[in-house]
Protein backbone atom coordinates (compact mmCIF):
# COMPACT_ATOMS: atom_id res chain seq x y z
CA UNK A 1 0.00 0.00 0.00
CA UNK A 2 0.79 3.16 -1.26
CA UNK A 3 0.37 6.17 1.01
CA UNK A 4 1.12 9.73 -0.40
CA UNK A 5 1.57 12.58 1.95
CA UNK A 6 -0.54 15.44 2.27
CA UNK A 7 0.84 19.18 2.32
CA UNK A 8 0.38 20.59 5.71
CA UNK A 9 0.91 24.37 5.27
CA UNK A 10 1.04 27.27 7.52
CA UNK A 11 -1.37 30.63 6.79
CA UNK A 12 1.51 33.30 5.56
CA UNK A 13 1.52 36.78 4.81
CA UNK A 14 3.19 39.03 2.86
CA UNK A 15 3.84 43.08 2.69
CA UNK A 16 4.58 44.92 -0.84
CA UNK A 17 4.08 48.28 -2.24
CA UNK A 18 1.47 48.87 -5.26
CA UNK A 19 2.14 47.66 -8.36
CA UNK A 20 4.81 45.07 -7.50
CA UNK A 21 4.48 41.34 -7.40
CA UNK A 22 4.26 39.23 -4.05
CA UNK A 23 5.66 35.51 -4.17
CA UNK A 24 4.95 32.80 -1.91
CA UNK A 25 6.17 28.94 -2.05
CA UNK A 26 6.28 27.35 1.14
CA UNK A 27 9.12 24.95 2.01
CA UNK A 28 9.00 21.83 3.38
CA UNK A 29 10.38 21.90 7.40
CA UNK A 30 9.61 22.52 10.96
CA UNK A 31 5.91 22.09 11.08
CA UNK A 32 4.76 22.64 7.87
CA UNK A 33 4.62 19.29 5.10
CA UNK A 34 4.98 20.56 1.65
CA UNK A 35 5.70 17.52 -0.90
CA UNK A 36 8.20 17.74 -3.81
CA UNK A 37 6.24 19.19 -6.61
CA UNK A 38 3.43 20.50 -4.45
CA UNK A 39 1.35 22.98 -6.88
CA UNK A 40 -1.01 25.77 -5.65
CA UNK A 41 -4.68 26.86 -6.36
CA UNK A 42 -6.68 29.86 -5.10
CA UNK A 43 -9.52 31.69 -4.34
CA UNK A 44 -10.34 35.31 -5.87
CA UNK A 45 -8.88 37.45 -2.61
CA UNK A 46 -11.35 38.79 -0.27
CA UNK A 47 -9.92 42.49 -0.43
CA UNK A 48 -10.86 45.06 2.54
CA UNK A 49 -11.31 47.78 1.95
CA UNK A 50 -13.55 46.44 -0.72
CA UNK A 51 -12.78 47.44 -4.76
CA UNK A 52 -9.54 48.66 -2.84
CA UNK A 53 -6.98 46.51 -4.95
CA UNK A 54 -6.92 45.43 -8.77
CA UNK A 55 -4.93 42.85 -9.87
CA UNK A 56 -5.99 39.46 -7.73
CA UNK A 57 -7.80 37.04 -9.72
CA UNK A 58 -8.54 32.99 -9.14
CA UNK A 59 -6.10 30.69 -10.36
CA UNK A 60 -7.57 27.08 -11.22
CA UNK A 61 -4.01 25.73 -12.51
CA UNK A 62 -1.82 24.78 -10.68
CA UNK A 63 1.42 26.86 -9.70
CA UNK A 64 4.60 26.26 -8.21
CA UNK A 65 4.45 29.41 -6.20
CA UNK A 66 1.78 32.07 -4.94
CA UNK A 67 2.12 35.17 -6.99
CA UNK A 68 0.36 38.14 -8.61
CA UNK A 69 1.00 41.66 -9.00
CA UNK A 70 -1.17 44.18 -6.79
CA UNK A 71 -2.37 47.66 -7.43
CA UNK A 72 -4.11 49.90 -4.69
CA UNK A 73 -5.94 52.45 -5.91
CA UNK A 74 -6.38 54.11 -2.68
CA UNK A 75 -4.33 56.21 -0.62
CA UNK A 76 -4.42 54.13 2.51
CA UNK A 77 -2.98 50.32 2.94
CA UNK A 78 -5.00 47.80 1.99
CA UNK A 79 -5.21 44.21 2.43
CA UNK A 80 -6.26 40.83 -0.29
CA UNK A 81 -6.74 37.24 1.52
CA UNK A 82 -6.49 34.31 -0.59
CA UNK A 83 -7.81 30.87 0.43
CA UNK A 84 -5.07 28.39 -0.79
CA UNK A 85 -5.54 24.70 -1.81
CA UNK A 86 -2.40 22.98 -1.78
CA UNK A 87 -2.09 19.60 -4.21
CA UNK A 88 0.37 17.06 -4.03
CA UNK A 89 -0.75 14.68 -6.58
CA UNK A 90 -3.88 13.78 -5.97
CA UNK A 91 -3.83 14.33 -2.84
CA UNK A 92 -5.32 17.87 -1.48
CA UNK A 93 -3.87 19.17 1.50
CA UNK A 94 -6.23 21.79 4.32
CA UNK A 95 -6.42 25.27 2.81
CA UNK A 96 -4.32 27.73 4.45
CA UNK A 97 -4.65 31.62 3.00
CA UNK A 98 -2.54 33.77 2.02
CA UNK A 99 -3.34 37.67 2.96
CA UNK A 100 -0.96 40.57 1.44
CA UNK A 101 -0.69 43.93 2.54
CA UNK A 102 -0.52 46.30 -0.09
CA UNK A 103 1.04 49.96 0.90
CA UNK A 104 -0.14 52.76 -1.63
CA UNK A 105 2.31 54.47 -3.35
CA UNK A 106 2.18 58.09 -4.49
CA UNK A 107 0.63 58.95 -7.66
CA UNK A 108 1.08 62.83 -8.09
CA UNK A 109 0.92 65.31 -11.42
CA UNK A 110 3.07 67.70 -12.36
CA UNK A 111 2.58 70.98 -10.19
CA UNK A 112 3.34 75.14 -11.23
CA UNK A 113 3.23 78.27 -9.08
CA UNK A 114 4.15 81.31 -9.42
CA UNK A 115 5.92 84.14 -7.29
CA UNK A 116 7.43 87.28 -7.10
CA UNK A 117 11.18 87.28 -6.70
CA UNK A 118 12.31 86.78 -3.30
CA UNK A 119 9.26 85.31 -2.37
CA UNK A 120 8.56 81.74 -0.76
CA UNK A 121 6.40 78.83 -3.15
CA UNK A 122 4.73 75.89 -1.08
CA UNK A 123 3.13 72.62 -2.90
CA UNK A 124 1.41 70.67 -1.02
CA UNK A 125 -0.25 67.61 -2.89
CA UNK A 126 -3.56 66.75 -1.51
CA UNK A 127 -5.45 63.34 -2.03
CA UNK A 128 -8.16 63.08 -4.73
CA UNK A 129 -9.43 62.62 -8.18
CA UNK A 130 -6.78 61.03 -10.04
CA UNK A 131 -4.03 61.58 -7.42
CA UNK A 132 -2.81 59.62 -4.88
CA UNK A 133 -1.41 60.82 -1.73
CA UNK A 134 -1.09 58.97 1.44
CA UNK A 135 -0.86 60.05 4.53
CA UNK A 136 2.37 60.92 5.75
CA UNK A 137 4.19 61.56 2.29
CA UNK A 138 6.98 63.34 2.35
CA UNK A 139 9.02 64.54 -0.54
CA UNK A 140 13.11 65.19 -1.40
CA UNK A 141 13.88 67.11 -4.52
CA UNK A 142 17.46 67.78 -6.51
CA UNK A 143 18.66 71.32 -7.03
CA UNK A 144 16.53 72.58 -9.48
CA UNK A 145 17.81 73.51 -13.27
CA UNK A 146 17.82 77.00 -14.17
CA UNK A 147 17.07 78.61 -17.21
CA UNK A 148 19.61 80.31 -18.31
CA UNK A 149 21.82 79.35 -16.31
CA UNK A 150 22.09 80.95 -12.94
CA UNK A 151 19.31 83.41 -12.77
CA UNK A 152 17.69 82.51 -9.82
CA UNK A 153 19.16 81.98 -6.59
CA UNK A 154 17.91 79.96 -3.31
CA UNK A 155 17.06 76.72 -5.23
CA UNK A 156 18.90 73.67 -3.58
CA UNK A 157 18.40 69.92 -3.36
CA UNK A 158 16.54 68.22 -0.45
CA UNK A 159 17.38 65.09 0.45
CA UNK A 160 15.44 64.79 3.76
CA UNK A 161 12.40 64.40 3.43
CA UNK A 162 9.87 67.10 3.87
CA UNK A 163 5.69 67.43 3.96
CA UNK A 164 5.24 70.21 1.57
CA UNK A 165 7.78 71.28 -1.43
CA UNK A 166 8.81 75.17 -0.18
CA UNK A 167 11.81 76.81 -1.31
CA UNK A 168 12.35 80.69 -1.46
CA UNK A 169 13.38 81.73 -4.42
CA UNK A 170 15.41 85.34 -5.99
CA UNK A 171 14.69 85.99 -9.93
CA UNK A 172 18.06 87.62 -10.94
CA UNK A 173 16.89 88.31 -14.34
CA UNK A 174 13.55 89.64 -16.08
CA UNK A 175 12.31 86.16 -16.83
CA UNK A 176 12.61 82.53 -16.02
CA UNK A 177 11.41 78.88 -15.40
CA UNK A 178 13.15 76.68 -12.70
CA UNK A 179 11.74 73.21 -12.90
CA UNK A 180 12.25 71.10 -9.28
CA UNK A 181 12.69 67.21 -10.02
CA UNK A 182 10.28 65.49 -6.95
CA UNK A 183 10.48 62.00 -5.27
CA UNK A 184 7.41 61.31 -2.72
CA UNK A 185 8.28 58.78 -0.51
CA UNK A 186 6.24 56.39 1.91
CA UNK A 187 7.25 56.14 5.40
CA UNK A 188 10.43 55.65 3.34
CA UNK A 189 8.77 52.13 1.89
CA UNK A 190 7.28 52.78 -1.34
CA UNK A 191 8.67 55.31 -3.49
CA UNK A 192 7.13 56.73 -6.58
CA UNK A 193 7.94 57.90 -9.83
CA UNK A 194 9.84 61.44 -10.13
CA UNK A 195 7.37 64.41 -11.19
CA UNK A 196 8.12 68.07 -12.04
CA UNK A 197 7.03 71.15 -11.15
CA UNK A 198 8.17 75.03 -12.57
CA UNK A 199 8.27 78.12 -10.55
CA UNK A 200 7.97 80.93 -12.92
Amino acid sequence: MTVNPNATIANKTATICSGAAFSITPVNGGAEIVPGGTTYTWTAPVLAPAASITGGSAQGTGQASISQTLTNTTNAVATATYTVTPMSGTCAGATFTVTVTVNPRATIANKTATICSGAAFTITPVNGGAEIVPGGTTYTWTAPVLAPAASITGGSAQGTGQASISQTLTNTTNAVATPHTVTPNIGDLCRSNIYSYGDC
